[in-house]
């Protein structure tokens, strides 16, 4: 059963489409109607919708605003555009934002029913299509020997090519290599329990709801010239272009874009397939040489997901943001246990110690050896602390290793590592509560100032506070325990119970003055979130709460 919103700033309109979905054999369970683009993404926010039909000359904010919007927070939702106008600059831009047709007004009914029984029956068949060619395409591949997945995967984990192996495997993409930007995505799937029966999966079934997956995503990042390939147990790999005019602001800025990869990779798997993901992106890189470390960052990313089980997409610039690496020439195995510590902040202490403090006992004997890796550690772990503490102004003098060692040696010192790792662990948890209230504060302080304003989104919020729009997003679920845009909707209706208590105004005036652009939609807002309609809660006295 499909749940449909018409966007319309003409009733009558609206209605008329309402009744020709409702009345037809597709299948709709419910179709919700909006007066204009505020109102839809109102709605959209707060349900899951299968299909947007909107106008597009609508006052304030127009159908093409509209689409922005969807295109950026739910990017794999498909719109039909309905207009007045026949103009062609209106429906070029519309179909460039991903709408499924574009038609003029006066609508015949059998036209638009012709059309959305179209999409809504696409959206239907893109699963089962992609585990039929995935069945092919498994075919072809077991019976073909190496495939270029292969040569692929060899190109972005291989570390020690040579340029001319480089050259050789970069030749083979052909067109696809040349100009842009690159960047890697690790896609991880739980294949556990997939499909919309939500069953456990057989081995054999996992294989081709991989295929499945792989298919799903050429189709979702053709626009990428995405390159995609199996990596290593249920992981998918893929290889992003993004050109000069996307990175230019042309169109969306570059964090937009990555948001935009990111969310539609989750949500096409979970649309077509019912698969659970997990997404790690890279940065970009101009130079293809750079895929194996751009491999490496995403992989870092997707990482991320111990610690933040209840995020789905995750940003190498943001455990960047998070996880400054320090000193570039500290050993790999340094490396690897402080970034250990950090992904692992969430599990119980005390924290595994043995397998970086038994190296340095067999050092022991080698005092400069010991004392020159015994400081790289150290110094990594008072750096990680400094990262946050400096961040949220708390002293951590007592934490300096020339004061906390101080007079001790070999063994003792030894010993005392263990006790100081144990602290670092503890402190570093306690800083990075810190510092997410303090982002916190700085997220809802800018929404309190901005919360009227209909034309609120959350790129602007994320910008603010410079992290992305899936972390902030993350972040403030996580503390606060309630959507964002809930959050922005209460305050909206606490300030209009305020209004309504304490003023004379007229429920359009308060409407206006808390963000709402029509008078019957903050009605409907209204009686949702108070239980009472605008006019019910005025007539129980201006004396109550609000």
């Amino acid at each position: 059963m499909y749940k449909i919103l018409v966007v319309d700033d003409e009733p009558r309109a609206s209605a008329g489409i309402r009744s020709f979905l409702l009345s037809s054999d597709l299948n709709i369970a419910s179709v919700e109607t909006a007066l204009n683009g505020f109102e839809a993404i109102d709605y959209l926010r707060m349900d899951a919708f299968d299909l947007v039909i909107t106008d597009i000359q609508m006052s304030r904010m127009n159908g093409i605003e509209l689409m922005e919007t969807v295109y950026m927070e739910q990017p794999g939702l498909p719109v039909i555009v309905i207009s007045a106008h026949e103009k062609f600059d209106f429906a070029k831009r519309s179909l460039s934002l991903g709408a499924k047709d574009y038609l003029v007004k006066p609508v015949e009914k059998e036209d638009l029913l012709s059309i959305v029984g179209r999409v809504l029956r696409e959206k239907e068949e893109i699963g089962r299509k992609s585990l039929e060619l995935s069945q092919l395409q498994r075919d072809r591949e077991e019976g073909s020997g190496v495939s270029r997945n292969e040569l692929l995967l060899e190109l972005v984990t291989e570390g020690d090519l040579t340029k001319k192996d480089y050259e050789d495997l970069i030749a083979k993409l052909g067109s696809q290599a040349e100009g842009g930007y690159f960047g890697v995505v690790s896609i991880r799937l739980d294949l556990s329990r997939a499909g919309f029966s939500r069953r456990e999966i057989a081995l054999q079934d996992r294989k081709l709801l991989k295929y499945a997956s792989i298919n799903i995503m050429e189709e979702s990042l053709a626009d990428w010239n995405g390159l995609i390939f199996n990596g290593f147990g249920n992981e998918l790999i893929a290889i992003i272009q993004l050109s000069e005019q996307e990175l230019s602001g042309q169109r969306l800025d570059v964090k937009s874009q990555l948001h935009l990869i990111g969310q539609m990779i989750h949500t096409n798997l979970k649309q077509y397939l019912n698969v659970e993901t997990t997404v790690g992106m890279s940065t970009l890189h101009a130079n293809l040489l750079m895929l194996p470390k751009l491999m490496e960052e995403a992989g870092r990313a997707a990482e991320r997901r111990s610690f933040h089980p209840a995020n789905t997409v995750f940003y190498y610039e943001d455990v960047q943001s998070q996880e400054t690496l320090g000193i570039v020439d500290w050993v790999a195995k340094v490396d690897e246990y402080v970034q250990g510590l950090k992904i692992g902040l969430e599990r119980p202490l005390p924290v595994e110690t043995e397998s970086i403090v038994r190296p340095l006992s067999e050092l022991e004997d080698s005092e400069e050896l010991f004392n020159s890796y015994f400081g790289m550690l150290v110094y990594r772990l008072y750096g990680l602390m400094l990262e946050y503490g400096h961040a949220n102004g708390i002293s951590l003098q007592r934490f300096d290793p020339d004061v906390y060692f101080r007079e001790t040696s070999g063994k003792r010192r030894l010993s005392r590592l263990e006790k100081y790792i144990q602290e670092t662990a503890e402190r570093v948890r306690l800083l990075v509560k810190e510092r997410d209230r303090t982002i916190l504060a700085k997220i809802t302080g800018y929404v309190r100032a901005n919360f009227r304003n209909p034309a609120l989104k959350i790129q602007d919020i994320a910008s603010a506070v410079h992290f992305s729009s899936a972390y902030l997003g993350y972040l403030f679920k996580q503390e606060m325990n309630k959507n964002l845009w809930d959050y922005v909707t209460e305050l909206r209706i606490e300030e209009a119970k305020h209004l309504l208590a304490t003023t004379d105004k007229k429920r359009y005036e308060v409407a206006y003055e808390v963000g709402y652009e029509s008078p019957e939609h903050f009605g409907r807002m209204f009686k949702r979130y108070a239980g009472v309609s605008p006019a019910e809660y005025r007539k129980e006295g201006q004396g109550g709460a609000g």
